[in-house]
């Protein structure tokens, strides 16, 4: 059998005092400034934030060693951000490293 693992960060954002959960847009920016977006629809009719996986979800995103930024928008406002970076790892690996 042949095995591979890629590094990946769930990203989801919910609003605690809603009725229903909104899209949310996140946007990533990695390491040299280019950036991909991805949103996550709401589960179970609204009553649950919808996630997004980085880089998989993200369609010209990349994994590469670098610091990453992240932005979540819901009505083009931004309601969250964070970070997270990918570090070289023993073997050639990526290692994952939450911000």
């Amino acid at each position: 059998m042949l095995y591979s693992a890629r590094p990946a960060i769930g990203l989801s954002v919910s609003d605690k005092m809603a009725a229903r959960q909104a899209l949310v847009e996140f946007t990533v920016t990695m390491p040299g400034g280019q950036t991909a977006t991805a949103t996550a629809e709401p589960q179970g009719g609204g009553e649950r934030a919808g996630t997004v996986h980085y880089p998989s979800d993200f369609g010209n995103a990349g994994t590469r060693v670098g610091d990453y930024t992240w932005a979540a928008r819901v009505g083009g406002k931004v309601v969250q951000t964070g970070r997270f970076a990918y570090r070289p790892a023993q073997g050639g690996q990526l290692l994952f490293v939450p911000g």
